[in-house]
């Protein structure tokens, strides 16, 4: 299954990425972080450009979350309403879930794209709560470029063992390997801005 996804990326390249990305966000069984670490090597290797991929990347993303978030809104109560007793979802339960969510929900498609499962269901739920959609999409295309940069990078960085490290991309972890680079990055951007400091007092 995970080959037969690849190839969407080795052989249609940006179209490929957007479009596996896209469906893969809705719900479907893509190997997203996979994906993208595949792209990241195409990249090292010159047959992906960075603006391009990050764009097909970002708007795949995008499109998936936005088709997601109009499912919630137009059909997700509804169903709800109608399959909510077998998952133990009575109104009150509920309704403590809709309060959480309406504090804390756009920082969850923040963190919840490192989470598989908890980015196909942050945008359903944001739309069941008629959360407006411009506020939606302003955090989801926030949480969307931080999420393919880290595994683009990743890819990019590992160069020919990128198939080597798949198996350590697996649900709950993601969220690591995006603070690792967030650490990463940050040490970086300490010691710039120190030699910064340190040459301009010289």
């Amino acid at each position: 299954m995970t080959d037969t996804m690849l190839g969407l990326v080795f052989h249609y390249g940006y179209w490929g990425l957007f479009s596996a990305i896209a469906l893969g966000i809705v719900g479907l069984p893509m190997p997203d972080e996979v994906l993208l670490t595949a792209a990241g090597f195409l990249m090292s290797h010159g047959h992906l450009k960075l603006g391009w991929t990050m764009l097909a990347a970002v708007s795949g993303s995008l499109v998936g979350m936005s088709v997601s978030y109009a499912i919630g809104r137009t059909v997700g109560r509804p169903l709800l309403a109608k399959f909510g007793a077998r998952l133990r979802l009575t109104p009150g339960k509920l309704a403590k879930h809709e309060q959480r969510f309406a504090k804390w929900g756009h920082m969850l498609v923040l963190v919840g794209y490192f989470v598989p499962g908890l980015r196909h269901a942050t945008a359903l739920l944001i739309g069941m709560g008629k959360h407006p959609f411009r506020t939606f999409v302003l955090y989801a295309g926030i949480g969307a470029l931080a999420w393919t940069s880290c595994f683009l990078l990743l890819g990019q960085t590992l160069g020919e063992h990128w198939r080597e490290v798949t198996t350590l991309i697996a649900p709950g972890r993601g969220l690591l390997i995006a603070a690792a680079f967030a650490l990463a990055a940050g040490v970086v951007w300490g010691w710039r801005r120190y030699a910064w400091k340190r040459g301009a007092s010289e």
